[in-house]
């Protein structure tokens, strides 16, 4: 298989060898390390990748990457003011390579494995370290290429082809810059915590992107006023100084704009000294981060205190052993399965934001709407995340642990589910509704109070019903993998079914006098009813 970046290394081959490099050693480490990122998948996509050739996989890993970068050049182009531009482009350049360095790429940063395999052949530890980096620096080319590259088109035909070489040298800059300040996190982090807390934060960062992947464009859009781009002047304060971001539009701004202010000077002197300081040091700790990343390879301890209140919710919510101990199990999973969390989150975040647009879309803005009094049935779209949610959690990383159902003994898988939907709705679903609540009573005041308590408690009960559509293998017993296979149209249209029941429950209620507080007491009294009866009995894994 070859690389064209490898094929551009072949060129340097004598300079490394000059320097004592193994080139050949060195270039077979590499080619091994670019073979498994074509394999492995990025952390933001979520299709199925197990049909997809190699050339597939790697369109659609940098797809993104290009949907953004041209959005970018889209937007910066309408900016006349050269620091104004160069401040957007690199806000947004810092923000994204930053994202996807974190979530998709710390696997090279926090290697540990060369170590373990590699080091104990007789290969020199700089030809390894060595390996490393360029594999960081291919990388962030690769990412570059798709980020900036439009934006480089945009500039060139505002700019002329005299500015290709001083925005290349601060991408180049600025991806230093960017990747000493990772690695100094992640220092800090692995300096005061253990490897479980630095997994935990990714994590996060995982997530988050994945968020504004799936939801942030619809935001990002309506927050841009295109007419007023023409118009926005930069204003320097003293505590720019201390904003990498800002640095990066001086050198634009001196040669393109005739800009003579002495801040811009500072500035450009920032941004080329501060990523070479960093740069040194990062060289006199790399061996004490070399010691930290050790710290990865264990576990991480949790403390008996640290979920006391996921054990008192356990207690107050049932009496039942079983139940008891399956919603301690699915708590469990649920907040240490990493990929799982990777699905479920970015869909209640989606569910979040779509009530939100849709207010948004119908023109609530800053100087305030006029209600008709049903917006608050916006809000069943969070329902429709619910099928979403109970599905995922038949799966799991740790699917092949599922043994542990046939070791038990336990006699009732309904007891099994309605521990599950226990912990979907506590941790997940119940959450989400209050997040909504929270959101419209900001925008609405309080018009729909009863309402949101309506629309808790509604959600509460409609999950046995949906529990009894999509619960058909046992929890957690099915390979994440397979969690992207099309669902069942007839699911679908069960679980809108039930959605779209409650929906016009609610509707009806305020067609009577008090009928919405005769409504919210009904649900009241039936929650309790429904999750006793109303329970998913069968699971045809077992």
């Amino acid at each position: 298989m070859g690389f064209m970046s490898l094929r551009i290394l072949d060129k340097f081959q004598g300079l490394f060898e000059k320097f004592g490099i193994d080139y050949e050693i060195m270039r077979t480490i590499l080619e091994t390390k670019l073979i498994l990122d074509i394999r492995r998948a990025p952390a933001i996509d979520n299709s199925n990748r197990k049909k997809d050739s190699e050339n597939t996989s790697f369109i659609k890993g940098y797809l993104l990457h290009l949907i953004f970068g041209v959005f970018l050049a889209f937007f910066i182009y309408f900016i006349q003011d050269e620091m104004i531009r160069m401040i957007y482009f690199s806000g947004g350049f810092f923000f994204m390579t930053t994202m996807y360095l974190i979530s998709d790429f710390s696997f090279v940063l926090l290697d540990t494995k060369d170590k373990n395999i590699i080091m104990t052949r007789p290969v020199d530890s700089r030809v390894v370290s060595l390996s490393k980096v360029l594999h960081i620096l291919i990388y962030m080319f690769r990412l570059n290429a798709f980020i900036a590259g439009p934006s480089l088109v945009a500039i060139v035909m505002l700019n002329g082809a005299a500015a290709i070489p001083i925005f290349l040298l601060e991408i180049l800059l600025m991806d230093l810059l960017i990747f000493l300040v990772t690695a100094f996190i992640y220092l800090l982090v692995l300096r005061f915590f253990d490897g479980e807390m630095l997994r935990n934060i990714i994590n996060f960062i995982q997530i988050l992107l994945t968020v504004l992947v799936a939801v942030g464009y619809q935001v990002a859009v309506r927050m841009i006023d295109f007419s007023e781009l023409h118009n926005i002047t930069y204003n320097f304060k003293f505590s720019n100084y201390f904003n990498p971001i800002l640095w990066f539009g001086a050198p634009f701004e001196i040669l393109f704009n005739g800009g003579r202010e002495i801040y811009l000077y500072i500035f450009t002197i920032l941004s080329v000294i501060v990523p070479l300081i960093c740069f040194v040091i990062y060289l006199k700790l790399s061996k004490k981060m070399e010691s930290l990343l050790l710290k990865l390879e264990g576990q991480g301890r949790e403390r008996p205190s640290k979920h006391r209140l996921e054990l008192l919710t356990g207690k107050i919510l049932s009496r039942n052993e079983t139940v008891r101990q399956s919603f301690y199990f699915a708590n469990g999973v649920i907040r240490s399965d990493r990929n799982l969390k990777l699905k479920i989150y970015p869909s209640l975040a989606t569910g979040i934001m779509v009530p939100v647009i849709m207010i948004l879309n119908m023109g609530v803005r800053d100087q305030g709407f006029e209600t008709i009094g049903y917006e608050y049935l916006l809000l069943y779209f969070n329902f429709l995340v619910i099928p979403t949610v109970l599905e995922l959690t038949m799966y799991s990383s740790a699917w092949k642990g599922s043994y542990v159902y046939f070791i038990s003994g336990f006699n009732s898988i309904s007891e099994l589910y309605r521990g599950v939907m226990q912990v979907v709705a506590v941790r997940l679903i119940v959450p989400m509704m209050i997040v909504n609540g929270v959101v419209f009573i900001a925008i609405f005041k309080e018009r729909f109070i009863v309402d949101m308590a309506v629309l808790i408690l509604a959600s509460i009960s409609a999950l046995p019903f949906l529990g009894k559509i999509y619960f058909t293998d046992l929890p957690f017993s099915i390979p994440i993998d397979e969690s992207n296979q099309k669902g069942s149209l007839r699911k679908l249209f069960m679980s809108i079914g039930v959605v779209v029941c409650y929906a016009v429950l609610h509707a009806a209620s305020h067609k009577l006098p008090m009928g919405i507080w005769v409504y919210l007491g009904l649900l009241l009294v039936a929650v309790p009813i429904i999750w006793m009866f109303v329970i998913p009995e069968k699971a045809k894994n077992i």
